[in-house]
């Protein structure tokens, strides 16, 4: 049994790390310890561990995400096995690699060999571990929701968006049912619905989406324990692909907000 650690930066945002809590379900099924800190916590600092994650987000969060691998670097037993990964680290791996002297990980846990083990291509198809959560003080503001993908990727390449890098193939369809019903066998059933779809309306099968996401229980006017359920596509809809027909489609669900995306205008 190894002992992992997960880590995030004690910066503020809204919504919890997915690829860490994927890691975490990976790692036990596995039968490792995993232990999931954010920020900077000495006792933990002082312990030796067999692995170490650390996630990054925005490039505005630069010096604290820089100050929390350098607090932690010493504490993996093998310097191999200290990763780094995140859209930060996919944009600016160069830059992250002169300042700490890791090199990060790249776009998607979806290839086998990136960490190093077998079978690790699988980590991005994995189901969360919504329970890690409970173990920091931390509290996001979304969390009774389930965070779940539909679509990957994006069918434009717009030269100042990240997507393109992190996710450069677009896949049109991904099954809604079976990732609700494993969160809920076990971790409960959540309210609400996160999508984080980059381009959910470029695809081909909108229409099958719409209508998986009806029969998972959110519908207009849908109810949970006597509260309203709300849909929210997370990254926006792309305005260029929004036809009367989908949005007429996308009004049959509880969505709020309806982010729209104006990701490029030529005039």
């Amino acid at each position: 049994m190894n002992k992992i650690l997960l880590i995030e930066p004690a910066y503020k945002n809204k919504y919890p790390p997915l690829g860490l809590m994927k890691l975490a379900a990976f790692h036990k099924e596995r039968g490792d310890e995993v232990c999931f800190v954010k920020g900077l916590k000495k006792e933990i600092r002082a312990e030796i561990w067999d692995r170490i994650y650390i996630t990054t987000m925005f490039s505005f969060h630069w010096n604290e995400t820089i100050k929390t691998i350098k607090y932690y670097e010493f504490s993996a037993k093998d310097p191999q096995n200290f990763f780094i990964g995140g859209p930060m680290a996919t944009l600016m791996a160069d830059e992250m690699q002169k300042e700490t002297g890791f090199k990060p990980i790249k776009g998607l846990l979806n290839e086998r060999g990136k960490l190093r083990l077998s079978y690790d291509n699988e980590v991005d198809r994995i189901i969360p571990d919504y329970s890690i959560l409970k173990e920091i003080d931390y509290k996001y503001p979304a969390t009774n929701a389930y965070f779940a993908y539909m679509t990957r990727g994006c069918i434009n390449k717009c030269p100042f968006c990240a997507v393109p890098a992190i996710e450069p193939f677009y896949i049109d369809y991904i099954p809604l049912k079976k990732q609700i019903q494993m969160v809920n066998e076990r971790y409960g059933e959540k309210k609400d619905l996160l999508l984080l779809d980059n381009n959910v309306l470029a695809s081909s099968k909108f229409d099958r989406i719409i209508d998986e996401i009806k029969e998972a229980g959110f519908y207009k006017g849908a109810k949970l324990n006597n509260c309203k359920r709300y849909i929210d596509f997370n990254q926006g809809v792309d305005l260029r692909l929004l036809t009367k027909q989908k949005m007429r489609r996308l009004a049959e669900l509880p969505i709020h907000p309806l982010r729209i995306a104006f990701d490029h205008i030529s005039l």
